[in-house]
């Protein structure tokens, strides 16, 4: 491709992007489509999207949203005088994971089959602000029992926790069940199905919450990151053969002696490819506020190439010495180590014009199926203005592969006479 026509593609591109970021944009090979990160910056985003209701006045269904109410109360946590309604299902649905299908069970908004371009995993993200009566109407329609875990707000009665057996009987296929709570604390948390949860977790079904403060430090982007590792072994041999919560799959999604086999690796359920990436768009000076959550099963080393990083929250609590102004006083690093389940939310500054990668540094999960590169992989590319005002990407001219060579992939073995090639 020639430089002039290069130029022209990217900022189109560019353009298609600044004016829907939310969206998925096609703009040609290699590209099919960019995926940016979710943007979680306000309880407006997703009322634009159609993923909450907003009722301007509290409003509690549910004996358990009652005493969420009086417990924030009782520990003074001013209420909003606002109720947000979220409506979820719990379905069977597939998703494709650097071109490989994956059978899984997931939470999608309610009358929609995704809520974001890349599949129905992850599920919506709940945001909220704090003091907020949260009210979360699940219903189950798929072939299994679930629940919803409420993950790190604690303003939420012990019966609606989730956790089956023991808090909650759990909702049987075809029927419903109202969770409520009061948003508390400020931070990044999460939800996920408390039946069987190696299984069910491992099959998809989780989501993030975001609870914002009036305290919180003034971003130009607030970006999700949720990952998580997968197996092609289930998809291969699995296909689409129906389960229950009673019967396991043969292959053992979720069996402890599979963790090992894990070969494919997702943000907000996409793994980098080149025609898929994951991708940050920067502009020069922007302050860039990115939480993580760990929803797999193995640790992860989020390595960001150029840049440092502030870190500010974890599990939904500030770090210290952080209190609401990052500074020279703050822990600080290049690197995002996580384990499961764990949250931790970070902030940098947009001061290195250019491209930059940000992937896991193990870096096997920086791969798809043992092909590098992919994975746990996304990019940070800042944009900058022509003279007539347009957008574009800075960086060098990569000619027709703007983010890299696409690599076709596969999960079979390799065959003996590529075995005895390698050798050689």
């Amino acid at each position: 491709m020639k430089k002039p026509t290069f130029i022209l593609v990217a900022m189109a591109f560019i353009l298609a992007l600044a004016t829907a970021p939310a969206r998925a944009v096609t703009i040609g090979l290699p590209i099919k489509e960019v995926r940016t990160l979710i943007d979680v910056s306000s309880v407006d985003v997703n009322v634009k999207n159609g993923l909450v209701k907003v009722i301007n006045k509290v409003d509690p269904q549910t004996s358990g949203g009652t005493w969420a109410i009086g417990q924030a109360k009782k520990l003074g946590v001013p209420l909003s005088g606002r109720t947000l309604v979220y409506e979820i299902d719990s379905v069977e649905a597939t998703q494709d994971i650097a071109g490989v299908d994956f059978p899984v069970w997931a939470f999608v908004p309610h009358g929609k089959p995704k809520a974001y371009p890349q599949g129905p995993v992850p599920g919506p993200t709940i945001i909220a602000d704090e003091g907020d009566l949260v009210r979360v109407l699940f219903r189950n329609l798929s072939k299994n029992n679930h629940t919803i875990h409420i993950h790190g707000p604690t303003f939420l009665r012990y019966d609606q926790d989730g956790t089956m057996n023991v808090a909650q009987v759990p909702v049987k296929p075809d029927q419903m069940f109202t969770y409520e709570f009061v948003a508390s604390p400020v931070g990044t948390h999460i939800y996920h199905c408390h039946v069987n949860a190696n299984e069910h977790m491992d099959m998809g079904l989780y989501g993030g919450i975001v609870i914002h403060g009036k305290g919180e430090e003034k971003v130009d982007q607030d970006l999700l990151v949720l990952l998580d590792e997968w197996d092609s072994k289930f998809s291969k041999e699995e296909g689409f053969k129906p389960t229950s919560a009673e019967t396991k799959q043969s292959a053992e999604v979720g069996h402890p002696r599979n963790i090992a086999h894990y070969n494919l690796f997702t943000i907000n359920g996409n793994a980098w490819t080149d025609e898929y990436p994951n991708v940050i768009l920067a502009q020069e000076g922007q302050k860039i506020r990115v939480r993580f959550i760990n929803f797999g099963s193995w640790p992860h080393n989020m390595h960001l190439h150029g840049h440092t990083l502030h870190w500010i929250a974890w599990d939904g609590r500030n770090v210290y010495p952080y209190d609401g102004a990052i500074s020279n006083k703050d822990m600080r690093s290049d690197s995002v180590s996580i384990l499961p389940g764990e949250r931790k939310d970070y902030i940098f500054i947009a001061d290195q014009e250019g491209r930059w990668v940000w992937h896991c540094h193990f870096v096997p999960h920086a791969t798809n199926d043992g092909v590098y590169h992919g994975g746990l992989l996304m990019a940070v590319v800042y944009l900058g203005k022509d003279d007539k005002g347009n957008l574009y990407p800075k960086g060098i001219d990569l000619d027709a592969y703007p983010l890299g060579m696409p690599t076709k992939i596969t999960s079979e073995n390799p065959s003996e006479k590529e075995k005895v090639s390698r050798k050689k």
